[in-house]
């Protein structure tokens, strides 16, 4: 047998394995996370573990096959050829899995007809304690030490082969919107990998934070608006990682509108990128509180800007990246008529970059998932917002980069339309912020429109919104739709 699977990536297919894989994704993503907490002995991973195991032998007998492969390609997961749909209710299960297999520089897992519970046991515990990059090297050396002969690692380096990797790459540069979501996820895990790192050396990777952000920068030079469609994106487990990308893809956009040449464009989307970094300093459990703050952890919130400045203060030399970065840190709270902390007694101009970062932050976070909350505002409300009662904290010129960034609909607006459809703004239009990219949902009989309906990429001329629906007027799993 080949080391690597046989399979060429598919797109979709409806066959027993296509229907599974969602399935095998959360048995998967469960046994890993109950195994970071529980001993393999412990009953709760043991049950885990023949969840899995049923499931697995279950697709192995049902046409005979000689394996399950399960390979990462491109950022999309291929069960035995087959793609497993990144729908919405699975994004924080499929990203989460990514990072595992990033980390450990892996391609793919083959479980081949014959394994057994001991076996997948003993793989677990291996790929577990691979985390660490030079003990990820030495994981396929490892489980064949461990003689597991029915799990077969598969270094992603193996999976860079034409009948595998370049078909993926071609079908994704067809789509915008396929580049989008590979440029959006890559930051992500990116941003997730720059925070860990930082945690444990004190000072973040500015030359990965780079990296991130220049297919970002990119994309907008290019007018390529469905990333920033994707930033609607928030209730996933990613999301803290997330908001740090949002607020980059934003802060990038506005910055193009308002005229910044593409090397500030690059430094401003890297500075955006950690403007938060100096929350690592506090408390996990005050960050994560699923209530109201007190006065002593306001406290010590307010006190991120400067533990970001300090942060940076730690970095080798004094390049103008890591000024602007310093710079953003601190003052992307202090709000341009100065009613912001920290406070400041002396007077002090919030920098050009520090106020494009204040407003992608704030709107980025009022449309953000708060489980205190009743619910967030919606991307309309936020914008809205933005542009009345809390306009005059806000830099003017800012606030009109960001309408021109987002459209005066954005992603994830139910639209009714005077045609009689109902859409969905999925992006927006840099030539008319009054006609996004859309998707339709409902006909203008009233019908509902196909699983994935027809898409207006903008909204056709003649055709005007008369009423942006709120979230409590409709049904639509408008997160689903976004990730689709």
């Amino acid at each position: 047998m080949n080391d690597t699977p046989h399979s060429t990536p598919a797109d979709g297919g409806e066959d027993g394995l296509a229907l599974q894989g969602a399935a095998f994704l959360l048995k998967l993503s469960a046994m890993l996370r109950t195994a970071k907490t529980h001993d393999v002995t412990n009953q709760a991973f043991q049950r885990q573990l023949r969840d899995l195991m049923d499931l697995l032998r279950q697709m192995i007998e049902e046409d005979g096959r000689d394996e399950i492969a399960l390979v990462s390609v491109a950022d999309y997961f291929y069960l035995n050829g087959h793609r497993i749909k990144a729908q919405a209710s699975l994004l924080s299960v499929y990203h989460s899995l990514m990072g595992e297999f990033e980390r450990r520089s892996l391609g793919g897992i083959r479980f081949l007809n014959g394994v057994n519970e001991a076996q997948l046991e003993r793989f677990f515990q291996l790929f577990l304690g691979a985390e660490d990059a030079a003990l990820a090297e030495r994981l396929p050396e490892a489980v064949r030490e461990a003689s597991i002969e029915h799990v077969v690692p598969v270094p992603a380096v193996e999976l860079e082969s034409e009948d595998i990797a370049e078909p993926l790459d071609q079908k994704e540069a067809q789509s915008e919107r396929g580049r989008a979501k590979r440029v959006f996820w890559r930051a992500v895990l990116g941003t997730r990998r720059i925070v860990l790192r930082a945690r444990q050396t004190g000072r973040p990777d500015l030359r990965q934070a780079k990296r991130l952000v220049q297919p970002v920068v990119d994309s907008i030079m290019r007018h390529e608006y469905s990333v920033v469609g994707l930033t609607a994106l928030k209730d996933h487990d990613e999301y803290t990682y997330a908001h740090c990308v949002n607020v980059s893809i934003l802060s990038v956009g506005m910055g193009q509108v308002l005229g910044l040449p593409r090397q500030v464009l690059a430094d401003l989307g890297v500075a955006a990128l950690l403007h938060d970094i100096g929350k690592i300093s506090i408390p996990g459990d005050v960050l994560r509180k699923p209530a109201a703050l007190s006065a002593e952890e306001w406290l010590l919130m307010r006190r991120h800007p400067l533990e970001g400045v300090k942060m940076m203060c730690r970095m080798p030399g004094v390049a103008p990246l890591t000024l602007d970065t310093m710079r953003v840190c601190l003052e992307h709270h202090m709000n341009f008529d100065r009613t912001g902390y920290p406070e400041i007694s002396h007077e002090w101009g919030q920098a050009t970059l520090s106020r494009i970062v204040a407003v992608a932050d704030v709107f980025d976070a009022m449309t953000a998932h708060r489980a205190y909350a009743r619910r967030p505002y919606s991307a309309f409300e936020g914008l809205q917002h933005l542009l009345g009662p809390t306009r005059v904290s806000f830099d003017p010129a800012v606030l009109w980069a960001l309408v021109r960034t987002v459209g005066l609909y954005p992603a994830g607006s139910v639209l009714h339309v005077d045609s009689g459809h109902v859409v969905l703004s999925l992006s927006p239009n840099h030539t008319d912020v009054r006609r996004p990219n859309c998707r339709v949902l409902v006909n203008p009989d009233g019908s509902a429109a196909e699983e994935k309906g027809e898409e207006w990429t903008p909204m056709p001329a003649g055709y005007q919104v008369t009423r942006v629906l709120r979230p409590e007027e409709h049904t639509f799993n408008t997160a689903e739709q976004l990730a689709a």
